[in-house]
């Protein structure tokens, strides 16, 4: 089988996908090559996520990941998400195909760029 079924999962049930109204800190990733972009907005309280949303456009193991991300991170601590791996981000939807692997890079580059600019809004960069 080509995509676990944790994946296909959050693909066909995608989790906190929208956008948020005046989020704590907001973050992108993409991958020219293919145009995949991904957004992601955290709510943060005392230092850590206690709600991730995002908005994601491109191929289905990209929205996968996206969706599985935002459960990953919640209830992390910001200064944890500026070095999350993509691998992390990779195994939490049961891995990926090498040609896909780009997913996990785009989303986990999205949460360390949201987790700056939520610390930096913070005055903790």
């Amino acid at each position: 089988m080509r995509y676990s079924e944790t994946l296909l999962d959050h693909f066909r049930n995608p989790r906190n996908a929208g956008m948020m109204r005046e989020p704590d800190g907001v973050g992108e990733g993409e991958y020219p090559e293919c145009m995949d972009l991904a957004r992601v907005y955290l709510r943060v309280r005392r230092g850590r996520v206690v709600e991730a949303r995002f908005q994601s456009y491109g191929c289905g193991p990209t929205i996968a990941t996206s969706s599985a991300g935002t459960e990953l991170i919640t209830g992390a601590p910001l200064e944890e998400l500026v070095e999350l791996s993509s691998a992390r981000v990779e195994r939490a939807v049961g891995g990926l195909p090498e040609d896909r692997a780009h997913a996990a890079e785009v989303v986990s580059a999205a949460i360390r760029a949201a987790a700056r600019d939520a610390l930096g809004r913070m005055g903790r960069t």
